[in-house]
């Protein structure tokens, strides 16, 4: 016997793929207040109905194409050393804040000051990951016998991402990203508030 299918059309999941790289495209060169649904139809060559089907508002599309930034923003690392970990969370960071996409970063923060909604979803897809990844990054150091920060990781991380995301916003003046420079800087900042140098 056939097993009977649910009703309605199945939701493609290789279509969704398309449309959420398509978002990303008409964010990079439309920015937010260029982001429509129609755009983002006609870039992942769909109907504005296929769209909906998805996602009822534009702000719901959106929301659903930021939360794909979390891995780029913070990656799963594991180096095998205190200081390799937070030297590779720090680079991730910065490359990704250094693309196309990543240079709407600064824009998105901007719109969470009149909407709570971007801030929530900032601070899950930015925030609080990193926060977690700096606990396991911890509790690894201190299996292995590590030292970890001179002074509280949470503070320090705060430190290094607020350091980050100023400088990124130099590029809300069309100004570049100083890649390797700002990695560069911002490791070195991170030797200096590791216990022992490692």
């Amino acid at each position: 016997m056939r097993a009977g299918r649910s009703p309605g059309r199945p939701i493609n999941l290789l279509l969704k793929d398309t449309i959420l790289t398509a978002i990303a495209t008409v964010l990079t060169e439309e920015g937010y207040q260029g982001l429509t649904i129609g755009k983002v139809a006609k870039a992942a060559g769909v109907s504005t109905a296929t769209v909906y089907r998805r996602w009822p508002t534009k702000q719901a599309m959106f929301f659903d194409a930021i939360r794909q930034w979390k891995t780029s923003l913070t990656p799963d690392v594991d180096t095998g050393s205190f200081l390799g970990d937070v030297d590779q969370l720090v680079e991730a960071r910065i490359r990704f804040l250094a693309t196309p996409l990543g240079r709407t970063y600064g824009t998105l923060l901007g719109e969470a000051v009149h909407n709570p909604e971007f801030g929530t979803v900032l601070r899950e897809v930015s925030i609080e990951p990193a926060r977690l990844e700096m606990r396991r990054f911890l509790e690894r150091a201190r299996q292995r016998g590590e030292d970890g920060f001179c002074y509280p990781a949470e503070t320090v991380l705060d430190m290094l991402l607020s350091t980050i995301h100023f400088r990124a916003m130099d590029t809300l003046w069309n100004c570049p990203l100083e890649t390797e420079a700002n990695i560069r800087d911002i490791k070195g900042l991170v030797r200096c508030m590791i216990g022992t140098r490692q």
